[in-house]
């Protein structure tokens, strides 16, 4: 089983957390590092050895020693389980494939946001116990066209001009993949963030109302719990409600490791689910502590 996921495309892994190459040079692809805050790219994959190497760091190797440093885990059952999760394990008419191959899969295309109406997004969002207004004021409406086909989904836009896209039926992004920062007013920061995995997840504790007065950061993937430290530092408490699961875990203690004293677990507040979400979605009486 290794060696079938060493057989993974790591442009694919990496492609399924939401980053793309920003150069590419024969058969050299180079990255913004996803293990690091960096500017100028100086991560690269040698796609015909399927290797990377991140020149900032001075490691590099084969896609489960990438997955080690991304989940911050040597438990290979659980890195194994994280890789296929994203990537299921190629047959080998699939390792064939030439990289020229994999770019002829459709991109998201003449993407556009309008104010969020769309009845069917709107019954998608009241599925998962978020109310219209709480979604209109910090969502839009996404069109763009995959393929020769066109799509709708509710769009969460990133510090990068990118957009976390969700409909009932599709999780995605379009852009580059990045953190959320929302800032409670328009006055400069507070002295208080909340933390979350997904803009649901932000969505949900706004429904149950447990941060108030909160700025809030939303990292849109566990990977990218290091982008967000820089912007964490500057408050006093941290709080984080983050999945109650390893991926989840492995984020909170990168956090704490970082930030130290200031970073607090709220996720006891919904123990016996997976995420705020799941809590509010299953849960009619609410009590959750706030930050």
């Amino acid at each position: 089983m290794i060696t079938e996921i060493k057989n993974i495309r790591i442009a694919d892994f990496l492609s399924s957390l939401g980053y793309e190459p920003a150069m590419r040079k024969g058969n050299r692809l180079w990255y913004r590092s996803p293990l690091r805050q960096e500017k100028t790219p100086s991560f690269k994959i040698e796609t015909d050895r399927n290797t990377w190497y991140d020149f900032g760091l001075g490691r590099g190797g084969d896609i489960i020693d990438l997955a080690k440093l991304v989940y911050r885990s040597d438990n290979i059952g659980y890195i194994s389980d994280m890789i296929t999760r994203r990537c299921p394990v190629p047959s080998v008419q699939k390792v064939a494939l030439s990289f020229s191959r994999r770019h002829s899969t459709p991109s998201i295309e003449n993407f556009e946001t309008v104010p969020l109406v769309h009845p069917a997004l709107l019954a998608y969002l009241k599925e998962r116990a978020i109310p219209a207004h709480i979604a209109k004021a910090r969502c839009s409406e996404a069109h763009y066209t995959l393929g020769s086909r066109r799509y709708f989904a509710v769009a969460f836009p990133n510090v990068s001009g990118g957009h976390e896209l969700r409909n009932k039926y599709f999780k995605g992004c379009s852009g580059h993949k990045d953190i959320s920062l929302i800032p409670f007013s328009r006055d400069g920061p507070t002295t208080r963030c909340a933390v979350f995995e997904g803009f649901i997840d932000y969505l949900s504790s706004l429904t149950l109302g447990i941060i108030p007065g909160c700025d809030a950061v939303v990292l849109n993937s566990v990977a990218n719990v290091n982008r967000a430290i820089p912007s964490l530092c500057i408050y006093s408490h941290v709080g984080c409600f983050l999945d109650n699961d390893d991926a989840g875990k492995t984020a909170l203690h990168r956090l704490t490791d970082a930030l130290g004293t200031t970073v607090t677990d709220c996720s006891s507040c919904y123990n016996g689910y997976n995420d705020l979400n799941d809590y509010l979605v299953s849960t009619a009486d609410i009590d959750c502590r706030g930050i």
